[in-house]
């Protein structure tokens, strides 16, 4: 008996919804002048509880069977990566540096299994997840190499200023890249036909 999953249309709205959150992440860090560790923890936690928030609907009200628990769990380490964003009693540069590493091996990890288990099934978004899964993981091993004492110190001579490029700053930038590429792939996914499955019958076993 094939077990029961979301069905196409409630997947891409789930495609969607995520798009639009992870779209909107990385228009605030390309367009938001601000780059220090208050405007990073806000806009890394906003996303986290936002997609936590769409992921624990879908795993309540979309999904009737298969893929329930994984969606469940990545929706509880979204949430618990914003709450982290907000209650981690350590300075700020450094939990939004650790706070996102953490989330990143997590939800890299969960969505990569929910997709390997989900295209065992035949979910319709079990190939989103597995792209999705492997992009986080990378997120997270390049953000672990940045540290968040780094600092360098530069100048622009047209500008007559000197600026200081810290850790923090590099980390926001590479959260507000992999937003702006799962955005853009989760909105192709989305507005992509449907692949088209021919039921099997006793004629065709």
């Amino acid at each position: 008996m094939p077990s029961r999953t979301a069905s196409p249309r409630a997947a891409r709205a789930l495609l969607i919804a995520r798009a639009l959150i992870a779209a909107a992440a990385a228009l605030a860090v390309t367009f938001v002048q601000d780059r220090s560790a208050g405007f990073a923890l806000a806009v890394f936690g906003g996303f986290a509880l936002a997609t936590g928030l769409i992921l624990f609907v879908d795993a309540l009200a979309v999904r009737s069977r298969g893929g329930t628990r994984s969606t469940a769990v990545l929706a509880a380490i979204h949430l618990a990566a914003a709450a982290f964003c907000l209650l981690l009693p350590i300075a700020a540069d450094a939990r939004f540096h650790w706070v996102l590493v953490a989330w990143a091996v997590l939800a890299g990890a969960g969505e990569l299994v929910a997709g390997v288990l989900g295209r065992r099934r035949g979910t319709a978004d079990a190939r989103d997840r597995i792209t999705i899964g492997a992009l986080t993981l990378v997120l997270a091993a390049v953000s672990l190499v940045v540290s968040p004492q780094y600092a360098l110190e530069y100048v622009i001579e047209e500008a007559g200023r000197e600026f200081t490029l810290t850790g923090t700053i590099v980390g926001v930038g590479l959260f507000g890249g992999w937003a702006a590429i799962v955005a853009v792939y989760l909105g192709i996914g989305a507005f992509s036909p449907a692949p088209q499955k021919t039921p099997l019958t006793k004629d065709a076993a």
